[in-house]
């Protein structure tokens, strides 16, 4: 009997951390950005106040994808229209 309840509760275990894992990564930031970067421009500013831009990047539908300048804390997404 208490093997059985052993098992079960093992089973209930790798249940609840199979389903917790799953949930974790279709709620990451990292995994809804690169989800969404391909058909969006990335503009970059050097801070908050969003007026020198510092960098950009085009992320086109087909995959393919240009840069120039850097990256940072700061941008606003569009789409790209490639």
């Amino acid at each position: 009997m208490k093997s059985r309840i052993v098992r079960y509760l093992r089973f209930a275990l790798v249940t609840i951390l199979f389903v917790m894992t799953f949930a974790s990564l279709s709620s990451s930031p990292k995994l809804e950005a690169q989800q969404t970067r391909s058909g969006n421009e990335f503009d970059y500013y050097s801070d908050d106040t969003y007026t020198e831009l510092v960098g950009v990047w085009i992320w086109c539908s087909d995959g393919s994808n240009y840069r120039w300048g850097q990256t940072s804390g700061y941008s606003i997404i569009s789409p790209s229209g490639c």
